[in-house]
């Protein structure tokens, strides 16, 4: 084994000598297979985007021949676009011609053509780059004693002079401006997810682009976040605006510093502009929104009192947190909340929910089932209120296809839609 690993570290020294920056050991193809390839490298293509280029075979033996892996090899051409296929067969070096028939003894790999400074464009790969650096950080952290929650640094996500990612060995690979707020973005959301208490901070992809879709029509103006955490709801309806003609400003707050600083520095990538400030939601004067997304934090009693208009002091912050946001919200604007599903029976909040009933248009109310917000078994709810006159509400209670129901063309999502904007 030990052998084994200090092979593959020559190759990978090799291929950087050669000029290939960025190195893969054994990465995965693709997510619905264990397909790995040894060695793949990336260099620039002619139009300058970072690619693969280049692909490695690994065999040992005494009766191993190099022809052997000229299979293997085209298979990876033809899933990766690689130029270059070599084999390593007892740790010498052969070359593919260019047909892919026959393999010739070589020192080493070529030189790339158009070198390696190119920018990476693949957003799977920026993502899985990133968080690889982060779960370096992590073990790098818990080394040290820090065993609790660790979320990295903002400085790990600080712009830099070149847009790219410096990874866990050490090399900076440039990405595509547009790509790495994709990575960003994803690699935290995923990172955070395999935390405890991972329902504190983060929500999953999935939901939040179920959030920014249950949007629909009313994407315009000011969408704001009140208890934004990384900001994945913001960035949700931000990937819904980017074929939008008018200006849409995002703002999102925060109480936790450490989160807000994250969510600053994926805002200075976005593509839209945004603005994260960092405070108590329910002290600081916020803007008025003419979209509110969001999930306040389930569970823990208001700290400090908050009248309900009924009157009612509310004990509970998740109904606090939609009394805030629909008295930010402007008229015709819409409200879509991630809650925990005990707001729709509990019966101490009834009053409130007449409330609601009464004077907004309750929209659309989604049950997702228990484990759809990893890392907890609450069961959970999609709640779209208007600031429009009271009207029907659809109500829908998803199963285990729930992800599914909520993709852009789940029959849950349309139905839905039609609902809300007679899409």
């Amino acid at each position: 084994m030990v052998e084994e690993r200090e092979g593959r570290a020559e190759i990978r020294a090799k291929l950087q000598a050669a000029g290939y920056r960025l190195v893969q050991l054994d990465p995965k193809i693709d997510s619905h297979s264990s397909r790995r390839v040894d060695a793949l490298a990336y260099a620039a293509n002619a139009d300058g985007d970072l690619v693969p280029w280049l692909a490695v075979e690994v065999k040992s033996g005494a009766n191993v021949k190099p022809q052997v892996a000229l299979s293997q090899l085209r298979k990876w051409r033809e899933l990766l676009g690689t130029v270059e296929h070599y084999a390593v067969i007892n740790s010498q070096w052969f070359r593919a011609d260019r047909s892919m028939r026959s393999m010739v003894p070589v020192n080493g790999p070529v030189v790339p053509v158009h070198g390696d400074f190119g920018s990476l464009t693949d957003p799977a790969l920026a993502t899985a780059l990133l968080m690889d650096r982060l779960w370096f950080e992590a073990e790098k952290a818990r080394s040290k004693g820090h065993r609790d929650i660790f979320f990295p640094p903002a400085e790990l996500l600080a712009e830099t002079a070149t847009p790219g990612i410096e990874t866990a060995s050490g090399e900076f690979v440039p990405v595509r401006h547009d790509v790495l707020w994709q990575a960003r973005r994803r690699a935290l959301a995923s990172f955070a997810l395999k935390g405890p208490q991972a329902e504190e901070h983060t929500t999953a992809p999935v939901i939040a682009d179920a959030v920014g879709r249950l949007i629909g029509k009313k994407l315009v103006g000011t969408v704001l976040d009140p208890f934004c955490g990384t900001g994945n709801f913001l960035w949700a309806a931000m990937d819904r605006a980017r074929d939008l003609d008018g200006p849409v400003e995002f703002v999102g707050q925060e109480i936790n510093t450490q989160l807000a600083e994250l969510a600053e520095q994926i805002a200075r990538t976005a593509p839209a502009p945004a603005t994260i400030t960092t405070g108590d939601a329910f002290t600081t004067e916020l803007p008025e929104a003419d979209v509110i997304v969001t999930a306040p934090p389930f569970g823990p009693p208001m700290r400090r009192p908050w009248t309900l208009p009924t009157g009612v002091p509310a004990r509970e912050i998740e109904v606090a947190a939609i009394d805030l946001c629909v008295r930010k919200l402007r008229p015709g604007g819409r409200a879509v909340f991630l809650l925990p599903n005990n707001i729709t029976f509990k019966q101490t909040l009834e009053s409130y929910r007449r409330y609601l009933a009464s004077e907004y248009r309750v929209g659309a109310l989604i049950g997702l089932p228990a484990g759809a917000l990893e890392g907890t078994t609450i069961r959970a709810v999609l709640l779209v209120i208007d600031r429009a006159e009271p009207g029907e509400t659809f109500v829908a209670q998803l199963g285990e296809d729930w992800a599914a129901q909520l993709s852009e063309t789940g029959a849950a999502m349309n139905a839905a839609l039609e609902h809300l904007d007679g899409e």
